[in-house]
């Protein structure tokens, strides 16, 4: 954003471009696969995932919405069928709903439905956020958009927010069982660890991601701040090549 080593800056983002949409679109491929392995292996899980009270085909997939636990009902954006679609590559196939499953074999809903939009959400902003960025280089408008740039550089923290929402509507949406229908999270506590041994290594590891994430953003806002090496680049602002032409 502030003009300097536009080339090496340009070439760079080049690359991170092509990571980005290539990484992003295997994410979704990928994610795709998971949900039809929780539609058959954990389908309380994936209930909660959608907030799916009833056992119906042409199950609905929600963009955003509102769980109420009380009165078992979602409210929201829904595409019709879609999550029947998405499980089951058919739109008349029925998905199991909460209702089906027995009460203290259900997840937190709510939660668990927010979080995993959370991450769908994130994911989505970020490769509509390489598509844009994408159209601006292919027009030639990209170095000239602030408020891209800015998206752009916001977006480093884009896959930590998704990948914790991810983590965090897995782990609880599989409760109350720590192995699916073998153990339960109430029968596995340790009768050895203590919980304020327990808390203390919570603290403890939340200490040290912290750290490391604080460290993580210092040393990439040094790197982005200090910029290329003068070794990489020609007087003339270019990237340096080497003798057969290639850039260094």
């Amino acid at each position: 954003m502030k003009k300097r080593h536009r080339d090496f800056g340009l070439a760079c983002v080049k690359i991170g471009l092509a990571v980005a949409v290539v990484s992003t679109l295997f994410t979704a491929y990928t994610g795709h696969h998971s949900a039809i392995g929780v539609a058959k292996n954990q389908p309380a899980k994936l209930a909660a995932f959608e907030g799916l009270w009833d056992t119906q085909p042409k199950a609905p997939l929600y963009v955003a919405g509102w769980v109420d636990e009380k009165a078992q009902t979602t409210h929201g954006i829904a595409i019709p069928g879609a999550l029947s679609l998405l499980t089951h590559a058919n739109t008349a196939a029925p998905v199991t709903g909460l209702r089906d499953i027995p009460a203290d074999e259900r997840p937190p809903v709510h939660f668990t439905f927010q979080l995993y939009h959370l991450m769908i959400a994130v994911g989505g902003a970020l490769l509509a956020l390489a598509a844009w960025a994408v159209w601006a280089l292919w027009r030639g408008k990209l170095e000239d958009s602030r408020l891209l740039l800015g998206c752009l550089t916001l977006s480093v923290l884009g896959p930590q927010i998704a990948n914790q929402a991810g983590w965090w509507a897995a782990e609880v949406g599989r409760q109350p069982w720590i192995v699916y229908k073998l153990l339960r999270t109430s029968d596995a506590l340790s009768k050895v660890v203590q919980a304020n041994q327990v808390l203390a290594s919570i603290i403890m590891f939340s200490v040290i991601y912290v750290l490391l994430f604080g460290v993580f953003i210092f040393l990439l806002n040094h790197k982005i701040q200090h910029g290329p090496d003068e070794s990489d680049l020609v007087p003339t602002g270019k990237l340096a090549r080497g003798t057969k032409g290639g850039a260094l």
